[in-house]
């Protein structure tokens, strides 16, 4: 692991602050982006507005699970069993072309979500199905759960590939559940909070 200040989760090792505020900032321009309405689905067609969509926050409990998970050299997600209530993204990329640890967060992420393009997604009423489970569709919905306000990642080394995933909370995915609420960005935030001028809710 390069290193770099890490005064954000000084508790953990193996990360730093440089590569948590790429993962963090990568999901909420994203999860922005996705509340406006600008999110364009295979077909060409753009998801609605989010009115829910909260802004996340990261979590230094989630990225040390996240850690001691990429540490074992993983080839795919975890058991859910092993994580109650937490959702969770996994990526294996090969490290040509790839020279630093920020180049390939940088990839997992956008893999993450650009399934959206390539992908059958959710429908304009934006629920995850049962159809959706298991398939790649499922990083971009975890992404773009409105609820999920909690993240914390971690990438390693593994060989010829570099191992990314970050964990969720609370989780998304639920089936016969919207991903998020439809209708006018912000108007959806939980009493109490506040709108940020990238159309997120914010609860301080």
């Amino acid at each position: 692991m390069a290193v770099g200040s890490n005064e954000r989760c000084p508790e953990n090792t193996g990360m730093h602050d440089t590569l948590r505020t790429k993962f963090l900032d990568m999901h909420n321009y994203r999860r922005s982006q996705l509340a406006k309405g600008l999110v364009a689905k295979r077909n060409g067609n753009y998801l609605p507005q989010s009115s829910d969509m909260q802004i996340m926050r990261y979590n230094c409990a989630l990225e040390k699970e996240a850690i001691d998970y990429v540490n074992t050299c993983p080839s795919s997600k975890s058991a859910e069993s092993t994580r109650p209530d937490v959702g969770e993204n996994f990526i294996r990329v090969p490290q040509d072309g790839l020279a630093t640890y920020l180049l390939a967060v940088q990839k997992a992420v956008t893999s993450w979500w650009k399934v959206i393009r390539t992908e059958e997604g959710p429908g304009l009423q934006v629920y995850f199905r049962q159809k959706h489970v298991g398939t790649p569709i499922e990083s971009f919905t975890q992404m773009g759960w409105s609820t999920s306000r909690k993240l914390g990642c971690a990438i390693a080394k593994c060989g010829s590939d570099y191992v990314a995933v970050c964990r969720y909370s609370p989780r998304g995915n639920y089936v016969e559940q919207v991903i998020y609420r439809k209708g006018t960005p912000c108007t959806g935030c939980v009493r109490g909070s506040w709108c940020t001028e990238d159309a997120l809710c914010i609860l301080d």
